[in-house]
């Protein structure tokens, strides 16, 4: 199955509403995560969903940016040293606190990405904004890789140029949305409830 497939699959399958608020659910559950395992789970089911709703994923800039951020808190050495390269020491309670912080922001992203789509509606001028602004990011990341290093500048007038002329359309669309009544209970929202009653379960039993 394609990318574009996986995408609108996911998108028929789920309320965008429901979608959001179990994306908010799932990341207040995360931050309460009481063990590392717990958080690695989570990044887990997240990146399998981000995949399952049809959203670029780059393995190696996660791995990078996990890194990067692992790295960063091992810089201020606490706790017991576990390793040592040169001067430079491993610390456990840092190494721990490194790992921590970085799964729960890749665990984030993930959420972010596989919750929260175009097809969300809020109320108000700020929610016609929000899902304007959700529809332009998803048409820039589509064209970005025909971003080249030679006719840099060209490429990105061309890419925002493209996602101009799509906000026109898209508005027309959404304009019919707003007609549509609220969908009825569906079977994906047990699963959503399931998903966020199972992240919910470390939290009793810590």
């Amino acid at each position: 199955m394609t990318r574009p497939e996986r995408r609108e699959r996911w998108e028929s399958s789920f309320d965008p509403a429901r979608l959001a608020i179990a994306g908010v659910a799932l990341s207040a559950l995360l931050l309460f995560q009481p063990t590392l395992a717990g958080r690695v789970a989570m990044l887990v089911g997240a990146a399998v969903a981000a995949w399952s709703s049809g959203r670029r994923l780059s393995p190696l800039t996660t791995a990078i940016v996990m890194a990067s951020i692992v790295g960063a808190n091992l810089l201020v050495p606490i706790g017991r040293v576990v390793a040592s390269v040169g001067p430079f020491r491993v610390t456990e309670t840092a190494l721990t606190a490194g790992l921590g912080k970085a799964v729960t922001f890749e665990a984030l992203m993930f959420i972010s990405k596989a919750c929260l789509g175009p097809g969300l509606r809020l109320p108000g001028r700020f929610g016609e904004f929000f899902a304007e602004a959700l529809r332009g990011y998803d048409r820039i990341l589509e064209h970005k890789s025909s971003v080249r290093i030679s006719g840099f500048i060209k490429s990105i007038d061309e890419i925002l140029v493209s996602v101009y002329d799509g906000a026109a359309s898209a508005a027309e669309i959404a304009d019919k949305d707003r007609t549509v009544p609220r969908s009825r209970f569906r079977r994906s929202d047990m699963a959503l409830i399931a998903m966020i009653m199972a992240a919910g379960v470390p939290l009793f039993f810590n």
